[in-house]
């Protein structure tokens, strides 16, 4: 059976790519923040579907809390096959109303975490000379958004951690992979004008939880595919 560790477990994209890989017979360690309701119904439904799902409830962006996952990995896996770097937060800000404490925060959630998390867990994946890693970007990493600024620099963040590790890690044979969605229906779109958003997007619809998951499981499969960018974003700036 092949395992995984998602970050972000309880959101869109995490509860969709715990979905997606239970259903190909993956094992999971969700781990996720705040919203214990949301993995709880999830972990039972995944168990439902014969599913093994074990849960992790912790702020990530604290190093204590990492040091347990990576802990709680090793004690379940070993080295997992996939890592999901997954969990953050967007920031809607006009750029000269930000401090310095609210773009720290912004890239310690967003990028710094997701890197330091990442070093907990290699060693184990290096000693296996196996794995692959998928690290969350977005669209934003890719263009830029307009008052997102901190969050799209610690997107496009994301994405120079992706390449520079790829290929650090290429010859132990572990991928390292980026999937960089469009707008994904979730609660991250609190607040914006739905309509307005397809207007922009040629497939004239917004990409869902699923999308993504699909795409991180086809990456995961891949072994001569690293450091690349997947942008499952229906043709978003192109």
């Amino acid at each position: 059976m092949k395992t995984m560790l998602i970050t972000g477990g309880s959101g869109a994209i995490g509860s969709m790519t715990a979905y997606w890989g239970v259903r190909q017979g993956w094992a999971v360690l969700l781990a996720y923040g705040q919203n214990h309701k949301a993995a709880a119904g999830l972990k039972e439904d995944l168990e439902k579907l014969g599913g093994r799902v074990t849960l992790f409830s912790g702020d990530l962006t604290r190093p204590d809390q990492r040091r347990k996952l990576a802990e709680e990995s090793a004690r379940l896996f070993g080295a997992p096959d996939l890592l999901v770097n997954n969990f953050g937060t967007a920031r809607y800000c006009p750029f000269p109303e930000e401090t310095d404490e609210t773009i720290a925060q912004v890239l310690q959630t967003n990028l710094l975490a997701h890197m330091a998390l990442t070093r907990l867990i290699l060693p184990e994946m290096l000693r296996k000379k196996a794995g692959a890693i998928v690290n969350i970007s977005s669209v934003w990493g890719q263009t830029g958004g307009s008052c997102e600024v901190s969050y799209s620099a610690a997107k496009a963040g994301m994405i120079g951690f992706t390449k520079a590790l790829a290929k650090e890690l290429a010859p132990s044979g572990i991928t390292v992979n980026c999937v960089a969605p469009g707008c994904v229906e979730s609660r991250m779109l609190d607040g914006l004008d739905p309509e307005a958003l397809r207007a922009q997007i040629p497939t004239g619809r917004l990409c869902s939880g699923l999308d993504v998951a699909k795409a991180i499981l086809f990456l995961a499969e891949q072994e001569q595919i690293t450091g690349q960018v997947l942008a499952p974003n229906g043709g978003m700036y192109i």
